[in-house]
């Protein structure tokens, strides 16, 4: 079994490479949109994208774009806490979170909800015991915030995006006892 560390470093070397391959990346992307398309009125929080990570925010908008009761939150980042989530449009004003990523300022256009769709980004992703397991970058801020809004009983769903090729199998890693389940992985 490879340490956690040198797992992490490959499925990111595996990601951008799939990135990279036109086919997995229109792929995946007509499967969010299949996703986001059976989606009413709600709010859907999605990330901004780093690292390689697929990048929804164009799917998320031309979802949200003529339906007012669509809502489109990105997260805002406290240090070692669950995250917050902010309103989110192509107009809205932005400012650098404490790991240097892209978060809504908070203010007249942009406002905190709490979301009832989260979208992750996956480094990896593991079928296991009936249950879709996320693998992140290891800070925990989407571990705390499922099993925040799971104590607070918060009608929500969790989904992960990733490709198929950053699946890994059960024998290779398995859920530590803070990971949180997600109820569903976009794959393709």
């Amino acid at each position: 079994m490879k340490t956690l560390n040198n797992l992490r470093q490959n499925l990111l070397e595996i990601r951008l490479a799939s990135n990279r391959d036109d086919a997995q990346r229109k792929s995946l992307e007509n499967n969010v949109a299949a996703f986001l398309e059976q989606l009413n009125d709600c709010c859907v929080a999605i990330y901004w994208p780093i690292n390689s990570e697929f990048d929804l925010r164009p799917l998320a908008l031309n979802w949200a774009r003529y339906h007012p009761n669509r809502t489109i939150a990105l997260p805002i980042v406290q240090l070692n806490e669950p995250l917050l989530f902010g309103t989110w449009a192509e107009n809205t004003p932005m400012q650098k979170g404490p790991q240097g990523i892209n978060e809504p300022l908070i203010g007249s256009s942009s406002s905190h909800v709490r979301p009832d769709i989260i979208i992750a980004p996956c480094l990896g992703w593991s079928d296991q015991n009936k249950q879709f397991w996320r693998i992140g970058y290891g800070g925990g801020y989407y571990d705390r915030t499922l099993a925040l809004y799971k104590k607070e009983q918060h009608d929500f769903q969790s989904v992960g995006v990733a490709y198929n090729t950053q699946k890994v199998n059960e024998g290779d890693w398995h859920p530590q006892e803070h990971d949180e389940a997600l109820d569903l992985i976009i794959s393709a």
